[in-house]
């Protein structure tokens, strides 16, 4: 078994696990981006479970790269195969997942030219679920931006100076 606690990470001060596009949204879209990193809880569906990895990458900072918490080396599943799946997740679930993907594909920076199709991606999956499985109409960015804002919070410039949790 390996020895987990011979690995030293240094935490200096506001380094975030969320990659820097995440930690500037609103709250409110950091937290259903966050809800909707996890494949069910109910049962296994390994294909949701790819496509929760690879919203994990986008999302993420890799902490641990000797693991697949975070990558698959297998392809994207098609969304047929996670409609198949979706079809036996609750609701609950559902919109968490859907809500993540929809922020990914109206948020993720267009800046980054390695990934450009990630918002395709997203895209491609929110819609397929939404419109194709749950019937429901598509959400804009605009809409989205409204619900989703933060109400009455002003945005932290820098780490709290006694943030017991900060170290460096």
């Amino acid at each position: 078994m390996k020895n987990i606690f011979t690995k030293t990470i240094e935490i200096t001060g506001c380094d975030h696990v969320q990659h820097k596009w995440v930690s500037a949204l609103p709250w409110k879209m950091q937290t259903v981006i966050n809800q909707g990193l996890r494949a069910p809880d109910t049962h296994f569906c390994k294909h949701v479970k790819l496509v929760c990895r690879w919203m994990r990458g986008v999302v993420l900072q890799n902490a641990d790269k000797d693991h697949t918490f975070m990558c698959s080396k297998k392809d994207l599943p098609s969304l047929e195969d996670i409609e198949n799946e979706i079809n036996y997740c609750s609701m609950h679930y559902t919109t968490h997942f859907c809500y993540a993907l929809e922020i990914i594909a109206y948020k993720y920076p267009l800046t980054d030219k390695k990934n450009m199709n990630v918002r395709q991606i997203a895209m491609n999956y929110y819609r397929g679920i939404v419109a194709e499985l749950l019937h429901f109409g598509i959400e804009t960015e605009e809409d989205m931006s409204i619900r989703l804002a933060d109400v009455g919070r002003e945005p932290i410039k820098k780490c709290p100076v006694n943030d017991p949790y900060v170290r460096g």
